[in-house]
């Protein structure tokens, strides 16, 4: 395994795996027992997740992957044992992480559901939150549309040989992106935003109707709806956390109640079974 010898100890880990944020890493861990043979690093983000992951791809770190969630790109799960192993981030199957945490019965086993609701209660909660996103929802994947339009295939750097304005100019002027800028920007017209409204929220009503909402609909925003629901922190002597170190503590929470129970996830044994098929089973060299 190529390495970077003054960089190895970022990536002690036989499985190094960058996650966006500190929630993804906890329940994980939570969900996964401690797994010894992966390390978590917290990348910040999509973004951040994806630059990182493709620096140590760069560097030679041949076991060090990255996990985002889909938000409103594709997944690449059915891809995840493909035997070329031509990716190193993993692309969730839902919207974000949170939505594997839209779990009635982990959360009515939660210590933390001190309101003692029931689990029928907790997932009306749970419908009647994501009901009213329908219109925000819509509004986001018509943003993310557009975003798509006239983001994708954008002008890239430019090679360090070009030394013209001649080569500047053809270098944007005949890019893939500026080609397709004045069909993009002519059908993207207010009558044609208001066609897109109107679809997304028709959609975002029958993912209600089909229940398709607990894997497209913005996790995060339920599950910050439904802890506030099931918890009253103030009865609880010497508890007080902030806003994040509660969902940390309701995540870890339900992935033990779905680690007892035996319903974990199929998407996250799938990855950690992925993972785990794509490194080799000796540690890495220090």
């Amino acid at each position: 395994m190529a390495r970077d010898v003054a960089r190895a100890p970022l990536y002690p880990g036989l499985i190094n795996l960058w996650v966006e944020d500190d929630l993804t890493r906890e329940y994980l861990s939570a969900l996964w027992g401690d797994d010894p043979d992966v390390f978590f690093l917290v990348g910040g983000g999509n973004e951040g997740v994806r630059a990182v992951v493709e620096d140590a791809r760069t560097a030679g770190f041949s076991n060090v992957f990255g996990l985002t969630d889909r938000d409103f790109r594709p997944t690449n799960k059915p891809r995840w044992n493909d035997p070329g192993k031509t990716f190193r981030t993993f692309v969730l199957p839902v919207h974000e992480i949170e939505n594997y945490l839209l779990d009635p019965a982990a959360l009515h086993a939660s210590r933390l559901n001190n309101r003692a609701l029931t689990e029928s209660q907790i997932d009306g909660h749970l419908n009647a939150a994501a009901a009213r996103l329908c219109w925000w929802e819509a509004c986001r994947e018509v943003i993310a549309e557009v975003k798509h339009r006239f983001r994708d295939e954008f002008v890239p750097d430019p090679p360090r040989t070009l030394s013209s304005h001649a080569e500047a100019s053809d270098h944007v002027c005949k890019s893939t992106w500026f080609s397709k800028l004045a069909s993009e920007c002519a059908k993207t017209s207010a009558p044609e935003i208001e066609q897109l409204l109107t679809a997304s929220h028709s959609q975002a009503l029958q993912q209600i109707q089909d229940a398709t909402w607990r894997v497209d609909f913005a996790g995060k925003e339920v599950f910050h709806d439904i802890g506030s629901r099931i918890c009253d922190r103030t009865t609880i002597r010497g508890y007080s956390p902030t806003a994040l170190e509660f969902d940390i503590d309701l995540a870890k929470d339900v992935a033990a109640s779905q680690v007892a129970s035996a319903s974990v996830p199929i998407d996250l044994v799938d990855l950690l079974s992925a993972l785990k098929s794509r490194i080799a089973r000796t540690p890495p060299a220090p």
